[in-house]
C-alpha cells in the first residue's frame, strides 16, 4: 500500500487529508511524523509550507507532505496571516477579539498550502482557493471545545454557509465542511488521485 508521511502534530489536519484522500477513492496509509522544524519568518504561507517541507524531506530522505496556514482578518490588513501560530500562542484568540474591539468589519479567511516533495525530490504546491469573507468573527469567544478543531480559531469563527460557530459544528457538518474541497489538503488529495 502506498504512503504519505505527514508532518504534523495537528490532529484536525490528519482527520482533514484522510477524509479527502477518501473521497477520492485513494487507499494509502496516512504516515503521521511530529518533527520540529523550523518556523521561518517569510512574508507568505505558501513561502513557509516550501521551506517547512524541504526541511523534513532532507531530514527523512523520503516524500513528505506539509500543510501550513494561517488566518486573515480584512480589518487588520491581512493579521495575522503567516503569524498566526505565534498569535495564538501568545495573545490567542481572545487577543485577535481585543484588537477588534468596535471595529463592524468582521471578516476573515483562513489560508492554507500544502506542499508535496516527491520521491524524485520535486516540489509541487496546492494552495486554497482565495474566499474573501467566507467567515466573520464573533464579538466574544465561545466556550465550546470541538474534537474537529484545529485550533482555537474555531472558538471565535462565525461560518455563515452553516448559521453558526464553527466550534459548535456536528460531525455531519464538520463532513460537510470537508466536503466542499475548499482546504489545501483537499487540493492536493484531488491531484494525488489524478496521478495514481
Amino acid at each position: 500500500m502506498k504512503e504519505i508521511c505527514l508532518i504534523t502534530s495537528n490532529r484536525g489536519k490528519v482527520l482533514s487529508l484522510q477524509k479527502a484522500l477518501a473521497s477520492f477513492g485513494i487507499e494509502v496509509n496516512v504516515n503521521v511524523q511530529n518533527l520540529e522544524l523550523t518556523e521561518p519568518q517569510f512574508d507568505t504561507v505558501k513561502e513557509v509550507s516550501a521551506y517547512k517541507a524541504k526541511e523534513a524531506y532532507t531530514r527523512l530522505k523520503r516524500p513528505v507532505l506539509v500543510e501550513d496556514g494561517g488566518f486573515a482578518v480584512e480589518a487588520l490588513n491581512g493579521f495575522p496571516g503567516v503569524y498566526t501560530k505565534f498569535v495564538l500562542n501568545t495573545i490567542g484568540a481572545a487577543g485577535i477579539l481585543k484588537l477588534l474591539a468596535g471595529e463592524s468589519n468582521r471578516r476573515a479567511r483562513f489560508i492554507s498550502c500544502a506542499s508535496y516533495i516527491d520521491e524524485d525530490g520535486r516540489l509541487f504546491q496546492f494552495e486554497r482557493p482565495v474566499e474573501e469573507g467566507e467567515v466573520e468573527i464573533a464579538d466574544q469567544m465561545h466556550v465550546v471545545d470541538s474534537p474537529y478543531a484545529w485550533s482555537e480559531l474555531w472558538k471565535i469563527a462565525y461560518l455563515p454557509t452553516f448559521g453558526k460557530m464553527m466550534c459548535d459544528l456536528s460531525s455531519e457538518e464538520v463532513n460537510a465542511l470537508y466536503r466542499t474541497g475548499k482546504g489545501s489538503l483537499w487540493v492536493f488529495a484531488r491531484w494525488y488521485a489524478g496521478q495514481k
